[in-house]
Parts: structure tokens; C-alpha cells; sequence
């Protein structure tokens, strides 16, 4: 096993306009028929990231296969000429090695540090290792990967300050309310600012949001998504009287908040605290109704002061982890150095599922019940990989710090002594 084995063929928002990146974006039933039809043609495993801002094939290769070919493959397959290629980058090795790292910890995004990419990478791994399209050496890749990204997100802080402003107001509201999601939140609009906004309450938990639009039907099909309540267009001005917090985002050119209404609203609510985020361009609320007690209004030049300076402060937090990658980088290249490693591990895995399967087919032929069988693997192989999950991981570590051979060592002697003495007998 060897980082000259690892090819990557991608391109991203960097690279290629939405135009080309559309194109060539897969969807997810598109992706384990393509990752069999290039393994038919000789790859010999592969994982395929497909997102909105990318679109990467990491491929494991023997050394009769050129990359290239695959990326024309690719082309075909997309129906795009030949001489879109100049908008794809081709890596390898320890260059595929860095560049996943990067991925997976949000320093290669187009909004820095954001965390949805690292999801993303975990369900285009799971789907090639579900489909048989995993190698060794590309799942070793990838559990590296998606290990160094926690780390790096948990100990840089990357993603700690708000760098957009649906993010920013989400932010501002978990700041001035202790527990956000127990509150209730009034959305008005249901276009993609508000999406944005109503996706990090409802992820957080938030199960109290009402949702008004000047359209209904959009309205509803909102609401179906976030599971939120829907109100008429009219009554959202009674609404506001029972809300703890009112988040607005609509195309109206004129304010669709007066300072009156406020005014009569506050009375009614004895004057109790209301945060109102008015992130419309022109504004839905009347500025000056920043004046009423117990009224706290933000508008959108409030929430982009926060989000450049989250961003400036992403931006040096993404210093950090990027020399956290280079230190991880070394590491693995360390750790690939020792390629008895690898098969050792997988020898334990093959053993272990071995075992696994003749207590199984031993248990199910005493009991005669073939319906829980599935349930009954499951349950089995979830106690294998437990216990063998932390002797690999110690392993793996003790190999790092340079105590390779006394670990190797030990660890054969611990889980394949007896097969080996049986062996040794059979020869004599």
C-alpha cells in the first residue's frame, strides 16, 4: 500500500463555473452505477463527492491504469467535450491526502469553516463501502480524513463565528436567548434567506416556529420542510404578540412592520421583550422603531458587521488548521510507510467477521429461527468491531511513535498466535 496508489479527477467552485459544475454533478442515484461501470474498467475501488460546489472522484488505481483515461471517462459519461477539461484538476498521492483533509475540515469551501461538507464526505463513503467500492487503502483515507476534521474543527475553532448573515442572525438569537430552541419563532418571507435561517433553528431543535408568506402555497410547502405552523398573511401582526423572537426576509419594497403596530404590540405584551431581525433589503421593519421599550431590532447592516468579523477571525483560525493538516499529512504518509500495517488489520477484520459468522450460522441452527437473522448479524459483528476497534487503534498509534516492530509484534502474537502454533503442527 502506497500513496502513489491514490488518484484524484475533480473540479470545484474554484475551478469551474456553475454552469460546468452542473453538468457534471451527479445525483445520488447516479453515483454507486457509475463507481461499478469505472471499476468494470479497472479501478480498482472508488468514492465520488458530489455537492453543489464540487464534484470529486478519489479512485484507487493499479499501476496499468492511467487517471486520465477515467477523467475522459467521466466526460463521456456527462455528455461535456473534451475540451472541458481544462477546468478539472488531476492529484495524487500525498497531494489527494491533503486535499481531503482539507475538504472534510471546511478549509476548502466556499464559505470557510462551513460544516456541512464534512457530512457530505461521510455519506459519499458510506455509499461506495455499502456498494463494494471501497479499498483498503481508500478507507484508511477517508476514517482519517473525517478523524482529522473533528480535530481540527475542535481545536482551531474554525467554525465558531458567524460568516454569513442567515448564520449571523441564527447566532445572534442563540446569544440572547439561552435555550433558542424552547422559544417561539415568527418567520416572515419564505425565500432563501429565510430557509437558510429556519434550517439552523430547526437543526438546533427549535420545534415552535410559525411561518407567514404572501403566497400561501409557499407558504405551506415551507412549512412542510421545517415542520412549522403556517398563518394567513393578514394575521401575522397578532402573531408578532405571542413570538419571542421575529426573523423577516421579504421582497416588499416598503416597510411591512410600522412603528405603530409595534407600539400596540409591546402594550399588549406589557412590554416583555421582543428581538426582531429584519435581514430584508429594503428593510421590512421601520428603523425607527428601534426606540420602543423592550424592543430589539437588528437589520441587516448589524448582522454584516458580525459576519465579516467572523469571517476575518475564520480566516485565522484557518491558519491553524491548516498546519494541523500539514503535521497530519506527514503522519499518515508515516503511518503508510509501514505496509505490513494495513494488511495486518485487515487480517484481524476478515478473522473477526469469520468468527462472527460461524457463532451465527451455530446459533440460528439450534434456535431453527431464520426471521431475526438479520438482527442477530448486526447485533454480533456491532460487539466485534467494538472489540477489536481499540487494540487497532492502539496499534496504529504505537506504529506512529516509532515502536513499529514490538507492536506489530505483540499484536500478531495477542490475535493470531494460536493459528499460527496450529499451523505449525499441521506442517510437522
Amino acid at each position: 500500500m502506497a500513496l502513489s496508489e491514490i488518484f484524484l479527477i475533480g473540479l470545484n467552485h474554484k475551478s469551474a463555473p456553475l454552469d460546468i459544475r452542473e453538468k457534471i454533478a451527479f445525483s445520488e442515484d447516479e453515483i454507486v452505477p457509475f463507481l461499478n461501470e469505472i471499476k468494470r474498467e479497472g479501478v480498482l475501488g472508488g468514492v465520488l463527492l458530489s455537492t453543489c460546489n464540487r464534484v470529486e472522484l478519489y479512485i484507487d488505481l493499479p499501476s496499468s491504469k492511467k487517471p486520465e483515461y477515467f477523467l475522459l471517462h467521466l466526460l463521456k459519461k456527462k455528455n461535456i467535450l473534451e475540451s472541458m477539461r481544462k477546468y478539472f484538476y488531476l492529484k495524487s498521492g500525498r497531494d489527494v491526502v491533503s486535499h481531503i483533509f482539507r475538504i472534510s475540515s471546511g478549509l476548502d469551501s466556499m464559505i470557510l469553516g462551513e460544516p456541512q461538507i464534512l457530512g457530505q464526505v461521510k455519506e459519499a463513503y458510506f455509499l461506495a463501502k455499502d456498494s463494494g467500492n471501497i479499498t483498503t487503502t481508500l478507507n484508511l483515507l477517508f476514517q482519517r480524513a473525517m478523524y482529522v476534521a473533528k480535530k481540527v474543527r475542535s481545536e482551531s475553532g474554525i467554525g465558531s463565528e458567524p460568516v454569513t448573515v442567515s448564520y449571523a442572525a441564527f447566532t445572534l438569537a442563540r446569544t440572547i436567548f439561552s435555550d433558542v430552541s424552547a422559544k417561539k419563532v415568527l418567520l416572515l418571507g419564505a425565500g432563501e434567506m429565510i430557509r437558510i435561517v429556519a434550517s439552523h433553528f430547526y437543526d438546533e431543535g427549535s420545534n415552535n416556529i410559525t411561518v407567514s408568506n404572501r403566497t400561501f402555497e409557499r407558504a405551506v410547502e415551507f412549512g412542510k420542510v421545517f415542520n412549522a405552523n403556517v398563518i394567513k398573511w393578514e394575521d401575522f401582526p397578532e402573531e408578532i404578540i405571542n413570538s419571542d423572537l421575529v426573523i423577516t426576509s421579504t421582497a416588499s419594497p416598503l416597510p411591512i412592520i410600522k412603528k405603530s403596530l409595534l407600539e400596540t404590540v409591546m402594550k399588549i405584551r406589557r412590554w416583555k421583550p421582543l428581538l426582531i431581525i429584519d435581514i430584508a433589503v429594503p428593510r421590512d421593519v421601520e428603523k425607527d422603531a428601534k426606540d420602543i421599550d423592550g424592543l430589539y431590532l437588528y437589520d441587516i447592516d448589524d448582522l454584516q458587521k458580525t459576519a465579516d468579523k467572523g469571517l476575518e477571525e475564520r480566516k485565522r483560525r484557518a491558519q491553524i488548521g491548516e498546519r494541523m493538516i500539514d503535521e497530519e499529512v506527514a503522519l499518515y504518509g508515516h503511518f503508510l510507510e509501514h505496509r505490513e500495517l494495513p494488511k495486518l488489520i485487515e487480517s484481524l477484520v476478515e478473522e473477526a467477521h469469520k468468527i462472527g459468522e460461524e457463532e451465527i450460522s451455530s446459533v440460528l441452527h439450534k434456535l431453527k429461527v431464520q426471521e431475526d437473522e438479520e438482527h442477530l448479524r448486526r447485533a454480533v459483528f456491532r460487539v466485534v468491531h467494538k472489540l477489536i476497534h481499540s487494540p487497532i487503534t492502539q496499534l496504529k498509534k504505537l506504529v506512529l511513535e516509532e515502536e513499529r516492530d514490538e507492536a506489530m509484534e505483540i499484536f500478531e502474537r495477542f490475535f493470531f498466535n494460536e493459528k499460527k502454533e496450529s499451523k505449525k503442527v499441521e506442517q510437522n
